[in-house]
């Protein structure tokens, strides 16, 4: 329908005499609807339902729907804080009782010791640290056992016993005929076996050398 309008001179032409609820100007005969509005007259801006902002119904004021709230301190429902690192994982681990530097003690801090091997006729050799002596019947290839020259059941290099540096010994069978022996076992060839103070070493089979210390 229509726009009407109230009485009042006609937009178009001017003309006066419009009555309540007149749809066409008498004058002009242009419909009231479709003239343009008068410069200056009231109007309302319409405005949507998510911009709409003022007090409602209940008395607070409404806000647009993209509006978004004041920050407060507290974080948003679906926001997660971060995850407080684990005491375990930062945790300093305290240093173990006894460990301070220079509490414990090796046997190369000690002081190095000279092995003395003794023989069945009495005879005693001394090998000092970071030296080796020969064991056998060759006088040549075995100097410092020169009285084993008598046995004819070792070979000529038959074994070798070497101190380390640090004092540690070992004994090793140079592939003999008849075997190097170390606590009643066979030594397999060319293998340095573990030398202490107290053992018992059996060249062939009947000369038996203690390690003294």
């Amino acid at each position: 329908m229509g726009e009407e309008t109230g009485g009042g001179a006609c937009p178009e032409c001017g003309s006066g005499g419009a009555h309540p609820g007149q749809l066409v100007c008498q004058g002009c005969y242009v419909p009231f609807a479709l003239m343009a509005p008068v410069p200056g007259a009231d109007r309302t801006d319409a405005v949507g339902p998510t911009d709409a902002v003022g007090p409602t119904d209940s008395g607070e004021t409404a806000q647009p729907a993209d509006a978004r709230p004041e920050p407060d301190g507290r974080p948003e429902p679906d926001a997660r804080p971060e995850p407080e690192p684990h005491p375990d994982h930062t945790r300093v681990i305290g240093r173990l009782a006894n460990t301070e530097a220079g509490s414990a003690r090796t046997r190369r801090d000690g002081p190095s010791r000279a092995l003395r091997l003794s023989f069945p006729g009495g005879q005693v050799v001394e090998v000092e640290p970071g030296r080796q002596v020969r064991l056998g019947r060759e006088r040549r290839l075995c100097p410092a056992v020169g009285f084993l020259a008598a046995h004819d059941n070792l070979s000529r290099l038959h074994a070798t016993v070497r101190v380390e540096p640090d004092g540690s010994a070992s004994l090793t069978d140079e592939g003999s005929t008849n075997g190097t022996y170390l606590h009643g076992y066979r030594l397999p060839p060319h293998e340095p076996a573990v030398l202490n103070p107290g053992d018992a070493i059996r060249l062939a089979a009947d000369v038996t050398v203690r390690v003294l210390a």
